[in-house]
């Protein structure tokens, strides 16, 4: 397969049907030849993509890949992407997510099942709920966060919603107004509750869930993004999260935020060096600080994560406050 292929796949999100091949002069035969090869790579039925380009994408975004090669299957306008399918699209977060299965909404009156890896849901929005997204049929940002929050766990519904609100894609306000919309739906009762923690401060899924951490073992509520600053006010760092009665702060390690904040000519263990001076200024003024890395927020790590911040959040308040004592 030549670069024709290549370039045809790009143009339509990453993928090729077994009719593209076709069309652009490819056979069967050339198709069983690429994929015992390795070059190309069948994703589902007749359903291929360039295995050296797809190694390189997340699971998140193989999911994108392979929601666009379903939604193309179909005739336009007889579906849109739902649930997470959609708040891929919409380039929101997802946690604890079947990234494995596409979900899709019925428009033209088709039956609701599960078929080839592929949800066909028949509760059809209304026409104002149904967006396009890169020249699909979408469910639009407000309806898809309740659609997973509603079919999710609570972790799942927090990071879709801290995500959305983090992007300002609507208010917390918003969020909860829309939360009336669903009330008969099933689960939605654990839904409303995870909106009532949501908070537009968390930057990724680890921050989300670290805050969940502190919520499910009854932690002091930390404020997220807080600003630390020296005696004459001068800024010092900003951390995820932060008790400032305490006088500790919280920060979630993720791979992310290393490459995130390489700057020209540095290595990610340049980065690890200015973080910990960066910590050390925040003990320096008397604080305490705790770190967790993904594993530690996991469900089970959760509880030993959980009694670790209680713990330091306790020595912060022992050796910095002269021992005061808050009621939270």
């Amino acid at each position: 397969m030549d670069d024709l292929f290549r370039k045809r796949a790009t143009a339509q999100g990453g993928y090729l049907h077994r009719h593209d091949i076709l069309d652009l002069g490819g056979t069967d035969a050339m198709i069983r030849t690429a994929v015992a090869s390795g070059l190309v790579r069948r994703i589902r039925v007749g359903t291929y993509v360039f295995a050296d380009e797809h190694d390189l994408l997340t699971p998140v975004q193989k999911h994108a890949v392979l929601a666009r090669a379903v939604v193309d299957k179909f005739a336009p306008g007889t579906v849109a992407l739902s649930h997470h399918s959609a708040a891929v699209a919409h380039g929101l977060d997802v946690y604890d997510a079947g990234l494995r299965t596409v979900h899709v909404v019925r428009l033209d009156g088709g039956c609701g099942r599960i078929e080839s890896g592929v949800v066909h849901h028949d509760v059809r929005p209304n026409d104002d709920e149904i967006v396009e997204v890169g020249g699909r049929l979408v469910v639009e940002p407000g309806r898809t966060v309740w659609e997973v929050a509603c079919s999710s766990s609570r972790r799942g519904a927090l990071v879709v919603m801290d995500s959305a609100l983090h992007h300002g894609l609507f208010t917390a306000h918003d969020l909860a107004c829309q939360g009336r919309e669903f009330e008969r739906w099933p689960r939605s009762r654990v839904a409303r509750l995870m909106a009532r923690l949501a908070d537009s401060g968390a930057e990724n899924p680890g921050e989300t869930l670290m805050r969940f951490v502190c919520w499910e073992h009854r932690l002091p509520k930390p404020e997220t993004q807080v600003v630390v600053v020296d005696e004459e006010g001068h800024f010092v760092a900003r951390t995820d999260l932060g008790w400032e009665l305490w006088h500790h702060y919280g920060e979630f390690d993720g791979i992310t935020k290393y490459l995130r904040n390489l700057r020209g000519g540095e290595s990610p263990s340049d980065v690890v060096v200015r973080e910990k001076m960066r910590e050390d200024g925040i003990r320096r003024l008397r604080n305490g600080v705790s770190r967790a890395v993904w594993d530690e927020v996991q469900p089970s790590e959760a509880a030993r994560t959980g009694e670790r911040l209680r713990r330091e959040l306790e020595q912060s308040r022992r050796l910095y406050t002269r021992n005061r004592t808050y009621l939270t």
